[in-house]
């Protein structure tokens, strides 16, 4: 295979920065030598991750005898550490439970209820797309949440005569869709791994956590006043063409004769197991023993069980793993917990953070939502970054004497909306379409970036004096 360009980039920038910080970077009181080492396996990492050098599993598992041979750890199961957090374990149970609801047509039926609802016009009709998507995220991988209605909206699209009008609608269409999924993804701490990653990442930190009703008090708010918000930015900015009120009654037609007549025992089934999965995450608030990555492993055993009601077979589940995501997810944890042991999360808080900061918790949010935008652009890779910023975070919340709780929620709740370029997984879905341009996805999403950093300065300091 022929090697581009921006591969060779990447190798070359990954090897020089990994060789000044082991070799030519001296080890300091504040910078020890298992520190830098450690800095210059998380720079060479992130550098291959967003020049995808090598597949993304490759780069990752690559980081593990890294971390071990230059002694950023003593052991090399200190180096796989990650690959034992209950949060990796979560997001195997999550690829199964969105298959099921792929396998089983619920998300479609909730989507013809919505339509007929809201499909007057092309622009309720987005409305409508983007409405289902999000709830449907709220429980779901936001990457399954948007695939599902990929072929939902190619089919919508083939109803237009003109060219130039399917274009302008198809931009509107493929942009809204995956900022739904993600606004969606902020409801609870299912919606998102990187929910997940963050309660994880505090709990190691700071020994505190968010329960799952309180993450909820967070996320849905923000979600509430996002997506209407976002749907009106997208109809401002793309302009989706019009249709005639009948082509479009005969589009929701004809998406209500490709759904079985009737709703099966097995689709009952599965709203049932997600309706109790819900219920006992919600409850795992005031139940600490029923921890989320537990319940998620249960539902999946429930969903796998044999006979008439059997929704997911063990290859199909097999097959619906992203082991790419899942390596990603526990090397990032691993380096995270390195970064924490081997002393450099101290020095990286001194750096990234002002130590004389003494304004007031909105403006701290404010402060900390903007970084991570700015820093998503150089690192779209939600997990790396979450893993560089969680431990000094912490550490810059506690020499300020400000709790870390509604800081590291800012965190996630910014970092899970990685939009502004199509660059994250769940854009880059309906990017690589060819719907739209590189730079056709910022006339929109940085404002609504904007609004995000707003909301979150705004309203999690009322979520912290109800709650925290």
């Amino acid at each position: 295979m022929k090697i581009s360009r921006t591969q060779l980039l990447g190798i070359l920038l990954a090897a020089v920065s990994l060789a000044v910080m082991v070799l030519l970077v001296p080890a300091s009181q504040a910078l020890p030598a298992p520190a830098k080492n450690t800095l210059g396996v998380l720079i060479a990492t992130i550098v291959l991750l967003v020049t995808q050098a090598f597949p993304i599993g490759i780069t990752c598992l690559f980081s593990v005898p890294l971390l071990y041979f230059l002694g950023c750890v003593e052991t090399v199961p200190g180096a796989l550490s990650g690959f034992s957090n209950a949060t990796l374990f979560f997001v195997l149970a999550s690829f199964g439970i969105s298959e099921a609801m792929t396998v089983c047509p619920i998300s479609k039926r909730m989507l013809v209820v919505l339509m007929r609802r809201f499909g007057q016009t092309t622009s309720k009709l987005l409305f409508a797309i983007m409405l289902v998507t999000a709830l449907l995220s709220s429980v779901i991988s936001n990457v399954a949440a948007a695939a599902v209605f990929i072929p939902v909206i190619h089919q919508f699209l083939s109803v237009y005569d003109d060219a130039q009008a399917r274009r302008r609608t198809a931009r509107a269409y493929m942009i809204a869709m995956p900022v739904a999924s993600m606004i969606g993804g902020m409801m609870t701490p299912a919606g998102s791994s990187i929910n997940i990653l963050v309660i994880s990442m505090l709990e190691k930190h700071a020994g505190a956590t968010i329960p799952f009703v309180d993450w909820m008090l967070m996320g849905i708010p923000m979600a509430a006043v996002l997506l209407p918000l976002s749907w009106l930015v997208f109809v401002k900015v793309y302009k989706p063409a019009p249709l005639p009120r009948q082509k479009l009654a005969d589009f929701v037609e004809s998406t209500v004769r490709q759904l079985p007549p009737k709703m099966t025992a097995r689709d009952v089934y599965v709203i049932v197991v997600l309706g109790a999965m819900l219920s006992l995450w919600i409850l795992s608030s005031w139940v600490p023993r029923l921890q989320i990555a537990a319940v998620a492993l249960v539902g999946l055993f429930a969903l796998c069980v044999p006979g008439k009601l059997n929704v997911l077979k063990w290859e199909d589940f097999a097959r619906s793993v992203s082991l790419e995501a899942f390596i990603l997810l526990g090397s990032m944890i691993s380096i995270g917990g390195v970064i924490s042991s081997s002393g450099l999360s101290a020095w990286l808080a001194a750096v990234l953070f002002p130590t004389a900061f003494t304004a007031s918790m909105p403006l701290v949010i404010a402060f900390v939502a903007a970084l991570v935008f700015v820093l998503l652009i150089p690192i779209p890779v939600a997990p790396a970054l979450i893993t560089m910023l969680a431990g000094p975070l912490v550490s810059f919340c506690m020499s300020i004497g400000v709790s870390p709780v509604l800081v590291m929620a800012a965190l996630g709740l910014c970092a899970s909306q990685c939009y502004l370029l199509p660059l994250d997984t769940v854009p880059f879905l309906t990017f690589s379409t060819g719907a739209y341009g590189m730079f056709d996805m910022p006339k929109s999403t940085a404002l609504i970036q904007l609004v995000v950093i707003a909301l979150a300065s705004l309203w999690l300091p009322v979520v912290g004096m109800l709650c925290f």
